[in-house]
């Protein structure tokens, strides 16, 4: 009888034990995953910065090119080239930094696992 009145009384039943791991565990999937989305977020908030620091950057040069060819010069003249081979190649620099970015993100995602 004292069994069965302390079983009751302790948490000897098995069910509030696994209810409360089951929550805990629940609880710390949902804070990885608030904090993974905020790391998004941040992340996100890093690219439109660099794009809009590139298309700041690249503006005056654009406004000039679209002067000179609605002026009626050529495609193949040297300044829109020479535009259109730097846009290319920070295009480039910048999708090598994000590819590396988010595989080093994939690598520290992994590890936590």
């Amino acid at each position: 009888m004292n069994g069965d009145a302390g079983r009751g009384r302790a948490g000897g039943h098995p069910m509030p034990e696994v209810v409360l791991r089951t929550r805990r565990s629940v609880m710390e999937a949902a804070q990885l995953m608030q904090a993974q989305r905020r790391q998004r977020r941040r992340h996100a908030g890093y690219i439109l910065l660099a794009v809009a620091t590139l298309v700041l950057l690249a503006a005056p040069a654009l406004w000039s090119v679209f002067a000179d060819v609605a002026a009626g010069e050529e495609f193949t003249g040297m300044p829109l080239m020479l535009l259109t081979l730097s846009l290319v190649l920070i295009t480039a620099m910048f999708a090598v930094l994000m590819v590396s970015w988010r595989g080093r993100q994939q690598r520290a995602n992994e590890d936590q696992r």
